[in-house]
């Protein structure tokens, strides 16, 4: 299951969990200040950001691909 999850799709759950939390906030009535609001949007940007630099597309190639590569050449 885990194999299927793209970059962009994590990012998706992860904004859907931010919204999910936001709207749980205001439907308790908690009292939304400047440093909260703050605080909610640097936490739903800044893991999504972190994400997209650091996931690589592919993995690199390892020894064996590498050896066999070289002797097909």
């Amino acid at each position: 299951m885990l194999n299927s999850l793209t970059r962009t799709r994590v990012i998706q759950l992860w904004f859907v969990a931010v919204a999910v939390a936001i709207a749980t906030i205001v439907a308790f009535g908690v009292a939304v200040t400047a440093s909260t609001a703050v605080l909610l949007v640097a936490g739903s940007f800044v893991p999504p950001g972190i994400l997209l630099i650091m996931w690589r597309d592919a993995p690199p190639p390892t020894a064996a691909e590498v050896i066999h590569a070289a002797d097909r050449q």
